[in-house]
């Protein structure tokens, strides 16, 4: 028995030609040996892979509900830039203690300061 190796066995598999590979496995008992490790591997990755699937998936949906959020607090605080006065008004006189009716807010009130409410009579 020499010292050298095989050696075919890379060399069949990676020319993806499974027949001639295991023809190669019948015959070579180092690259039967060889190809029984690859296949203890590939049950291993198989076996753990859908943990990595699954822990990707959870950070995909983590990313969509983090940039949702996201957006709606940059939706509310660029429509409080474009209009400014809705609710800064109300926020000063509420700190210096003024009343802030809602005439001053723009609202349609009667002769008593309530809101006037339209139900179409």
């Amino acid at each position: 028995m020499s010292n050298k190796k095989c050696g075919k066995y890379e060399e069949l598999f990676i020319k993806e030609d499974e027949t001639e590979l295991l023809e190669h496995i019948k015959i070579c008992s180092e690259c039967r040996e060889e190809h029984e490790n690859m296949q203890k591997v590939s049950n291993l990755v198989n076996e753990v892979s859908f943990t990595f699937k699954r822990k990707k998936r959870m950070q995909a949906k983590v990313m969509k509900i983090a940039a949702v959020f996201f957006l709606a607090f940059l939706t509310f605080f660029t429509i409080q830039l474009v209009n400014p006065d809705s609710y800064m008004n109300e926020t000063v006189a509420y700190l210096t203690g003024e009343d802030y009716t809602y005439e001053q807010m723009g609202l349609p009130v009667d002769d008593y300061g309530f809101i006037m409410v339209d139900f179409g009579e």
